[in-house]
């Protein structure tokens, strides 16, 4: 099959998720929203408004939030006073959005499975009113030799969220094993500098590796909305992605400065 009849295919079986009867569109946001939520004055979301915005901004455009209190959830069994006032908020947007925990792996062996699980537990453990519904495995070790230890991890969250759970797996390169995707919704396949990143040279995609699947995060990007990119990528059925021109040091801990017009593009590449 060629590249452009698999894309079209890819694209027309994405994944979505339901708003009412309306399926949202194929392409959405994937955001490492590692910014503390509350400024020097104490607002509630208030360095989030940005983002929060382009939420309510483009109903149709799904949204995965990936959090990160503390490098994970934290030692404590609840987050801080900040974040449990703003995630309600959060999740009162719409149907559109998808509160995602983050989770630090170490590449299969830089962290114990009994810790990755921990976090996992953490997460999963907290309130309705604000708890996630999906884990992003961060550093993921996408070859034959760990595919058990991950399994381990998804069928956990799968476990603890019965129904409508998402996994996220970040390698930030392709597998090397195509068996990940089997197991994950979406895979980070590209996480790197908007210079190094060819489209679509950078990506293998095909029936194992499909499209819908794949996520790509760049940071260093120019100033100005790479649209065609963005065009190209929608048309292309990529399941996320994630642009800004904020560079690597500050990437996620720094609201991108066309965020609104980032997301505004993805809704209107698929309209």
């Amino acid at each position: 099959m060629s590249f452009e009849k698999f894309v079209s295919a890819t694209f027309l079986l994405s994944f979505t998720f339901i708003s009412g009867t309306q399926a949202l569109l194929p392409s959405g946001a994937i955001v490492p929203l590692y910014i503390y939520p509350t400024d020097s004055t104490g607002g509630v979301c208030a360095t989030w408004t940005t983002y929060l915005n382009s939420i309510t901004d483009n109903p149709d455009l799904p949204f995965y939030l990936v959090i990160n209190p503390d490098s994970g959830p934290g030692a404590d069994a609840t987050p801080s006073s900040d974040y449990t006032a703003c995630l309600p908020t959060v999740l009162a947007l719409g149907s559109n959005v998808k509160l995602i925990g983050y989770v630090l792996t170490g590449y299969g062996v830089g962290r114990s499975s009994t810790d990755v699980l921990a976090d996992v537990a953490t997460y999963l453990n907290w309130p309705v009113s604000y708890r996630p519904t999906g884990i992003f495995f961060d550093e993921t070790a996408a070859t034959s030799e760990f595919l058990s230890q991950y399994t381990t991890y998804v069928n956990q969250v799968r476990t603890d969220i019965p129904s409508d759970s998402t996994v996220i797996l970040n390698p930030g390169v392709n597998v090397a094993d195509d068996s990940y995707f089997s197991i994950a919704d979406f895979i980070v396949t590209v996480e790197d500098f908007y210079d190094d990143f060819s489209f679509p040279g950078s990506l293998v995609v095909n029936a194992t590796e499909p499209a819908s699947q794949q996520a790509v995060i760049l940071h260093d990007a120019p100033s100005t909305l790479p649209a065609a990119l963005i065009d190209a990528m929608t048309a292309a059925g990529i399941g996320a992605s994630f642009i800004t021109s904020e560079p690597q040091a500050v990437a996620y801990n720094t609201t991108p400065p066309y965020w609104a017009s980032f997301a505004a593009e993805l809704t209107a590449s698929q309209s």
